[in-house]
């Protein structure tokens, strides 16, 4: 498995890890809104109780999420710095050529119209 793959693997297994964590929440605030309704005082704990474990599970989701996110960041980041500092004089030409490419479809013609 190649890093973008395990990259996407990755971020894929978040996503759902997430999404779990949202759907129980909100199944969570249906069954306080029913009990609230229909059901005495110790129930309506009960399932406040439940929905705050709920919720606090998502909250601990979306800061694992958040972490996991500033992590693939650093480590782009990083890598990219490595290869700017590697390949200087590539990367200084790639960037002239792509502004020279800029240049020339902002100052045709065909683009004016």
């Amino acid at each position: 498995m190649n890093l973008h793959t395990h990259r996407n693997h990755d971020s894929s297994e978040a996503q759902d890890r997430m999404k779990g964590g949202l759907r129980d929440l909100v199944a969570g605030v249906e069954d306080l809104l029913r009990s609230t309704a229909s059901y005495s005082g110790a129930d309506i704990e009960s399932t406040r109780d439940r929905l705050k474990r709920q919720l606090d599970a998502a909250r601990e989701q979306a800061t694992a999420w958040e972490r996991s996110a500033v992590g693939r960041y650093r480590h782009v980041s990083a890598a990219t710095d490595g290869y700017v500092h590697d390949h200087a004089w590539k990367t200084a030409g790639l960037a002239i050529v792509l502004g020279i490419a800029i240049g020339a479809c902002l100052a045709s013609d065909h683009w004016r119209r």
